[in-house]
């Protein structure tokens, strides 16, 4: 409704689980870092648990475009299913027929295949969605599943992803033996407020761009307020604040609008149970601002430091800088803009390997084509970006990085705005 009014190729706050939306943050890139490590070393059983809203189904899907070559999987969506259901859709997905009439038949059907599976070289995986829906048969079957194995060998890797219920479940006495093979374990925490700042740039930059759209300091924390951080409830709330725009004919976005569009939400909008920042708006809401302020910018500085690489935070910063306050939102160093993801990735690990936090955003080039930006580290002061550029520009090379921001506090003005005349381009 709004795409054409903003300039965007699609609505960038959709529910569905589009794993091209996938932002990397700390948690997301840990989880997909455990369910890599255990399907690559088959370790066996694999837990991911979150919240509801934490972005497990678009995890599981993400997870699939990042496997290794010779990697077949079957993935179970809607696992309230009875046990021959249950092993059919296996089957199903690993590309069988299940025509076996019995649960015996349909194991053995499954067991000649993962033996083929393994002979040629190739492993086998299966992710188990929503798996706190499974009933306690349903995962004793599963646990049945993982006795398929060689004298040296797993057969089939298996990761369950699901709500919190699912910790409770293999807690229970009845199922002590899968709980004890349970390898990987990993609990998606909700993003920090500088991780949803980056959450809603990330996506509206894959949509298309912000050049049409401006977004104030005030307007994300009222985001931020009422979704504490649960991806689904960003989308929710960035949905209808920019719906709210829309319908205002304006292409600045302010806390009030961003205020009006999620009380469109109503009371029954689902919101997270005992968030983890409400000791902290309890102190504000009691007026102890500036005692909380010193405590947030102690922890951040101390991020801070630790996402440089070593040496960097030694890099003075040029003389006729002057120490800025905190930003609203997050700096970030633009490394470089590139036309092809794999120029972008190639770039992104090699700063990684280098001790940088690095990522790749996607946006829109020239003519609508996509274009792929490198950027490196989270920065709430200027003088601590700049030390992170200088480092880049002088020991690595990378002459043309330069300063941007999400959201400039000052003049709210768009992801884009710079510190440097330097503009971005490929490195040398």
């Amino acid at each position: 409704m709004y795409e054409a009014f903003y300039g965007f190729k699609e609505k960038p706050f959709t529910l569905t689980p589009d794993p091209k939306y996938l932002y990397p943050s700390r948690a997301h890139r840990e989880a997909l870092d455990h369910l890599l490590y255990g399907i690559r070393e088959r370790e066996g059983f694999i837990v991911i648990t979150g919240d509801v809203g934490t972005g497990k189904t678009t995890l599981c899907r993400a997870i699939l475009s990042q496997l290794e070559e010779g990697t077949t999987t079957a993935v179970i969506l809607n696992p309230v299913l009875s046990e021959d259901e249950l092993l059919r859709a296996i089957l199903h997905d690993f590309g069988l027929t299940g025509a076996g009439r019995t649960k015996n038949e349909l194991i053995a059907e499954l067991n000649e295949f993962l033996l083929r599976t393994i002979t040629a070289g190739r492993r086998a995986v299966l992710i188990v969605d929503e798996a706190q829906n499974l009933s306690r048969g349903l995962l004793e079957q599963i646990r049945l599943l993982s006795n398929l194995e060689t004298e040296r060998d797993k057969l089939i890797q298996i990761a369950l992803v699901g709500q919190l219920g699912l910790l409770k479940h293999l807690a229970s006495p009845e199922l002590k033996q899968l709980n004890q093979r349970v390898s990987v374990r990993y609990r998606l925490e909700p993003l920090s407020y500088q991780e949803t700042c980056q959450y809603v740039y990330h996506r509206l930059m894959v949509a298309g761009g912000t050049t049409g759209l401006t977004i104030a300091p005030g307007a994300l924390r009222a985001i931020y307020q009422h979704s504490r951080g649960i991806p689904r409830l960003i989308n929710l709330a960035a949905d209808r604040t920019l719906l709210r725009g829309f319908t205002e004919q304006s292409r600045q976005i302010t806390r009030r609008t961003a205020t009006a569009g999620i009380k469109s939400l109503g009371e029954g909008a689902m919101r997270p149970a005992q968030p983890r920042s409400f000791v902290r708006y309890a102190l504000l809401a009691m007026g102890i601002n500036l005692l909380l302020a010193a405590a947030v910018t102690t922890v951040l500085l101390t991020d801070i430091r630790r996402w440089l690489p070593a040496g960097a935070s030694a890099v003075k910063a040029s003389a006729s800088t002057t120490p800025n306050a905190p930003a609203a939102v997050p700096l970030t160093v633009l490394v470089g803009t590139f036309a092809t993801e794999p120029e972008a990735r190639a770039v992104e690990r090699n700063l990684t390997g280098r001790g940088y936090t690095a990522m790749v955003a996607r946006g829109a080039g020239p003519q609508g084509r996509a274009s792929y930006s490198v950027l490196v580290g989270q920065f709430q002061k200027m003088a601590e970006a700049e030390a992170a550029r200088n480092g880049l520009v002088a020991n690595h090379g990378f002459g043309t990085a330069r300063i941007v921001r999400t959201v400039d506090a000052s003049a709210g003005a768009e992801i884009g705005t710079s510190s440097s005349t330097s503009q971005p381009g490929s490195t040398p």
